[in-house]
């Protein structure tokens, strides 16, 4: 059991009082070269068992897929990297987490499942209007580690920019399960953030604001760069 009863009355608890539209969770999983894989289903069974048992087993669904079986949803959610977490409604909001939510990152992974069951992310109203605005693709990504006290906060608020508008996409990715993509994006410190693999990049866990004026300020030079193309 990797959930103790103390986690296990605080979920139940959390859950009873959050939790309002279904959740459906898929998780890429493979048996074999994959170092976290069967961990990370077993704390996925444990967590949706136990919100299940607070708020009704038919409100969250788990489905495990193979990369190797399930070849047309792998490619339909563009996943390349296994363990990747799917956290959806009646639809995909683009947010992903790669690798095993362990440690400090099991508060991201609570946190995506409420906010998606609530429908609506945790943001200002200004912020909201702002991003509902942009037309292009923004693809945020944040590094972090399962031991990063910063981390939640920047991954969380990657993941409710990416619940207000389908052109933009929000990884979580765990920098020590993917040391390729850590030293390709030269990730010293945690949380990093990258958007649209190196339009703008910052560290630190930033205010609202500060995260916002990044993703906006590569929205509008895609923007310019767009109209000058035309």
């Amino acid at each position: 059991m990797l959930l103790n009863l103390e986690v296990r009355t605080q979920l139940k608890e959390l859950a009873q009082k959050e939790f309002k539209e279904p959740v459906n969770i898929k998780l890429f999983s493979q048996a074999i070269g994959c170092e976290s894989c069967q961990t990370a289903e077993e704390l996925l069974k444990e967590t949706v068992e136990v919100i299940g048992d607070a708020v009704g087993q038919d409100k969250i669904k788990l489905e495990i897929l193979s990369p190797f079986t399930d070849k047309e949803i792998t490619e339909r959610y563009g996943i390349e990297r296994v363990p990747t977490i799917v956290i959806e409604g009646e639809k995909d909001y683009g947010m992903r987490y790669i690798g095993l939510p362990a440690g400090l990152e099991f508060t991201t992974l609570i946190n995506g499942i409420f906010h998606v069951s609530q429908r609506k992310p945790q943001l200002s109203e200004k912020t909201v209007e702002l991003l509902q605005s942009v037309d292009i693709p923004i693809d945020i990504w944040v590094f972090v580690t399962t031991t990063c006290g910063y981390c939640p906060a920047a991954a969380i608020m990657a993941w409710d920019f990416a619940l207000v508008n389908d052109n933009i996409t929000a990884k979580v990715i765990d920098a020590s399960e993917n040391p390729d993509l850590a030293q390709q994006f030269q990730v010293v410190g945690v949380p990093k953030i990258v958007i649209n693999k190196g339009a703008a990049e910052f560290v630190g866990a930033q205010p609202e604001n500060a995260f916002l004026g990044y993703v906006m300020a590569v929205y509008e030079k895609l923007k310019r760069e767009q109209e000058q193309a035309q």
